[in-house]
C-alpha cells in the first residue's frame, strides 16, 4: 500500500538527516499489532510512531475520522494548512485531555487526493440506487452512507479484494485512484464513481508516542518535525501524479469510471451536514474540530473560493 511506502520514505529522510542517529523502522499494516489499532499499540508501547487512519479511532477518539477525513469537508491542500496551523494543535490538546499518548506533528501526515467516491458491482443513478448494497465503508463517510440506505460493513483494506471476489459485499470505497490500481482493484468492482465530497482527501496521521518523542534532544524533535512535513507533500504530489494515468489504465482494462450523479452528491452533503451537527452536539472535542474547520473553510471561501463539492464545509 502506498502508505507503507510514504512511511518507508520518511525513515530514510531521517536516517540520512541525522547522519544515522535515529533509526524508524516502517513495517506493513498488520505485521506488528492488527490493522486499524495502531493507535492502541502506540498507548500501549508496543509501537514507537505508525501512520493511522483517523477513522479507525472513532471508538475511542470520536472526531479521529473528521479531522483528516472531513467528510464534506475542505479539499487536500486547504485541509493540510488548517491542520498545520491550527488542527493538529486541537488534536494533540484533545489527546492529552482524553489520556492518550500521542503526538501529531503539525503539518505532517501521509496526505492523499480526494478518495474515489466508490466501486459498485451495478449503476447509480438515483440515491435509491443505494439502498441495501453491502459496501466496504470506513469512517464518518460510511456512517453517513448507511444513514442513506447503504449496508455498511467495515474491514481492512487489504481484505476488500477477496471480499468482493467472494460476494460479500457489493461495492466499497478505498482510496484514490493510484492507490487503488496499486491494490489491484480494476478486477472487482465494474463502476467507478468519481466525486471529492464523501472523502475530499485522505490523511494518515503520522502518529508518535508522545512520551518517546519528548525524551529525544531537541534537535532530533525538529527534524522529525521537518522531514514529516516534507513526505507529507511529497507523498501528496507522488500519488496526485499517478491519477490520471492510474483512471486510464482503470479505463483500459474495462471499467466504467464516471462522475457521481449530482442528485447522490447533494443528498450526501444534506446528510453530512446533519451527521456532523449531531456529533458536534454530542461530543466537546468533536465541536471545536469542526467549528475550527467550518471558521477555517468559510474564510477560506470568501478569500480564494472552494469547489461547489465543498459548499458544505462551511455550512
Amino acid at each position: 500500500m502506498p502508505v507503507t511506502w510514504g512511511m518507508e520514505n520518511l525513515a530514510k529522510r531521517i536516517e540520512i538527516a541525522s547522519q544515522g542517529q535515529l533509526i524508524m523502522k516502517a513495517h506493513p499494516a498488520g505485521a506488528i499489532c492488527p490493522a486499524t489499532e495502531e493507535h492502541k499499540a502506540l498507548q500501549t508501547g508496543v509501537l514507537d510512531w505508525a501512520g493511522s487512519g483517523g477513522g479507525y479511532m472513532r471508538g475511542d477518539i470520536p472526531w479521529g475520522g473528521y479531522i483528516i477525513q472531513p467528510v464534506a469537508g475542505m479539499p487536500p491542500e486547504q485541509l493540510q494548512i488548517w491542520l498545520d496551523n491550527e488542527g493538529c494543535d486541537i488534536a494533540n490538546k484533545w489527546f492529552e485531555t482524553l489520556g492518550w499518548d500521542l503526538y501529531f506533528p503539525p503539518g505532517t501526515g501521509f496526505a492523499g487526493p480526494p478518495e474515489i467516491f466508490g466501486h459498485f458491482q451495478k449503476e447509480l443513478n438515483t440515491v435509491a440506487d443505494l439502498d441495501g448494497i453491502k459496501m466496504r465503508c470506513s469512517g464518518d463517510g460510511g456512517t453517513v452512507l448507511g444513514r442513506m440506505g447503504v449496508g455498511p460493513l467495515f474491514m481492512p483494506l487489504g481484505e476488500v479484494f477477496e471480499a468482493m471476489q467472494r460476494g460479500l459485499i457489493d461495492a466499497y470505497e478505498c482510496s484514490s485512484p493510484r492507490f487503488d490500481w496499486e491494490m489491484g482493484l480494476n478486477e472487482v468492482g465494474k463502476y467507478i464513481y468519481m466525486c471529492p465530497v464523501r472523502a475530499p482527501t485522505e490523511v494518515y496521521m503520522f502518529l508518535l508516542k508522545r512520551s518517546v518523542f519528548e525524551a529525544l534532544p531537541d534537535h532530533l524533535k525538529v527534524l522529525i518535525e521537518d522531514m514529516g512535513v516534507a513526505e507529507t507533500w511529497d507523498y501528496h504530489n507522488q500519488l496526485i501524479a499517478g491519477d490520471v494515468e492510474a483512471l486510464q489504465n482503470f479505463r483500459d482494462y474495462g471499467n466504467i469510471v464516471q462522475p457521481l450523479p449530482e442528485v447522490i452528491v447533494e443528498a450526501f452533503g444534506k446528510e453530512a451536514i446533519k451527521y456532523i451537527d449531531e456529533e458536534m452536539a454530542k461530543d466537546a472535542g468533536f465541536m471545536e474540530v469542526a467549528q475550527s474547520q467550518r471558521d477555517f473553510a468559510k474564510n477560506w471561501n470568501d478569500l480564494y473560493g472552494l469547489p461547489s463539492w465543498a459548499k458544505w464545509s462551511f455550512k
